[in-house]
């Protein structure tokens, strides 16, 4: 039993830069033979191409690096004796960047093979499409940012007096914004995977996709904010010292309930609108019509991530 805090320090740290490390490999590894296959397609696009896979390939690695400065916290950044309680809160701290990391890394890496692809249909405007994936990779790296915060707050709440509701307090936090990445990672590597290719199909229709594509991936990764927002009520809300240790489901049910809860919504979100864009770079014409009709539905499909914050929010405040 004296091993289990030291097990769940040494756990928190190595998962990080493990989960962070798996997604990373896969994601820099389907954007570089993606670029290698599109070489071969088109030699005249080859320097744009490489050029593009380069800058693809540092965004990709945004997510490793800062598991690696999580982790190098987690090791030396504490001057206390590792408790329990401590394990638990810093696993969770460790979960939030790990997992937000590995499923970033992996939806980043599909934006980069569809803008080589694009290149090498259209070589001479290579330049639009570098700036569309530079774009909405930025964005996508977006749930690695919120964990990374989230993981710095757990951090500095972290203390050699902490109790083990305390400690999983802070777990839920972290598990919270972990879990809530992935929805959102999914919906964004079918979105913008589409909208990359959008422009490649139609090159004249660049100006109508960025504008899409601004509106669409501020939608599609609402949910991860509303995960973040559960996250810090969390990481603040007070506990007394006469609070049961029952009291400990008050903070793993609203963690589920909303990272799990707007799952779905942020792959029917993205799948939504990468049908959109498409539809744009075939029917140019019909922007006006199909740009309504998709952020109307797009809306509607939020409303259940809406729902599951509520009710995450509701059960922090439910008394047992």
């Amino acid at each position: 039993m004296m091993l289990v805090p030291q097990l769940l320090h040494f756990l928190a740290a190595g998962i990080p830069i493990i989960l962070s490390g798996i997604g990373t490999g896969i994601g820099q590894g389907i954007a570089s033979v993606s670029a290698l296959q599109a070489m071969t397609r088109q030699k005249e696009g080859t320097t744009a191409i490489f050029r593009t896979m380069i800058l693809g390939l540092a965004l990709i690695e945004t997510g490793a690096i800062l598991s690696l400065v999580i982790t190098l916290m987690t090791l030396f950044g504490g001057q206390f004796d590792i408790t329990t309680s401590i394990g638990i809160a810093e696993l969770g701290l460790g979960l939030a960047i790990g997992i937000a990391s590995l499923s970033v890394s992996i939806a980043s890496s599909f934006t980069v093979k569809a803008a080589c692809q694009s290149i090498a249909r259209q070589p001479l405007f290579a330049t639009k499409i570098s700036t569309i994936m530079l774009f909405s990779q930025s964005i996508i790296e977006a749930p690695v940012i919120f964990a990374f915060v989230i993981a710095l707050l757990i951090k500095t709440h972290i203390t050699q007096a902490l109790t083990m509701l305390e400690g999983v307090k802070l777990f839920s936090a972290g598990l919270a914004i972990g879990l809530g990445s992935i929805g959102p990672s999914i919906g964004q590597a079918i979105f913008t995977q589409s909208s990359c290719l959008a422009v490649g199909l139609n090159k004249k229709v660049f100006g109508k996709i960025f504008t899409f594509s601004l509106l669409s991936q501020a939608v599609v990764e609402t949910p991860v904010i509303f995960c973040m927002l559960v996250s810090i009520a969390l990481i603040f809300k007070p506990i007394l010292l006469t609070t049961p240790l029952a009291y400990m489901v008050m903070f793993i049910a609203p963690a589920l309930t909303v990272s799990l809860g707007s799952l779905g919504t942020s792959i029917a979100t993205g799948y939504a609108a990468s049908k959109s864009s498409r539809f744009i770079a075939l029917k140019p014409e019909h922007y006006p019509m199909l740009l309504r009709t998709s952020l109307l539905g797009q809306a509607i499909i939020e409303s259940s991530a809406i729902y599951a914050l509520i009710i995450a929010l509701t059960l922090m405040t439910k008394k047992l």
